[in-house]
């Protein structure tokens, strides 16, 4: 991703700040630099205003280059339902909300809300794949 010097000086400033961008400690003033962070958002490397300031996003630490270093997923315990339901996600064409439901007996809600957690709390890396029949199916990625 191409980025104008302004739009990099202000990524750095940001990462320096404890990821978050003071605009007062920005060398630019008034419409340049809401133009500059208007564009940032715009590209999702800096997120909304906050009462710390405008937050660094994960994709403005990879356009700076910097790595975010994403922990290991969590093992669940063995022969618990998140065992089973994790099983069924690596398979190659995944698992359809219907077939986890059924072997889970649970509710379509608390399968888009186990999902949700496996990414955010346990890290995995899960995504949606359309199979030809247009079924939507989860899967694990790599």
């Amino acid at each position: 991703m191409k980025l104008s010097d302004a739009q990099t000086s202000l990524l750095e400033l940001a990462y320096a700040n404890n990821g978050f961008l003071d605009p007062s400690m920005s060398p630019l003033r008034g419409g340049a630099l809401n133009k500059v962070i208007a564009a940032l958002q715009k590209k999702a490397l800096l997120g909304s205003e906050t009462e710390h300031g405008h937050p660094i996003t994960p994709f403005g630490k990879e356009a700076l280059g910097i790595m975010s270093e994403k922990p290991a997923p969590q093992e669940p315990r063995k022969g618990s339902k998140t065992e089973k339901l994790i099983n069924m996600l690596r398979r190659k064409k995944g698992a359809t909300n219907a077939q986890i439901q059924t072997a889970l007996n649970w509710q379509a809600h608390s399968v888009r809300g186990m999902i949700s957690t496996l990414r955010s709390k346990s890290h995995y890396d899960i995504n949606k794949l359309i199979h030809k029949n247009g079924e939507m199916a989860y899967v694990i990625a790599g």
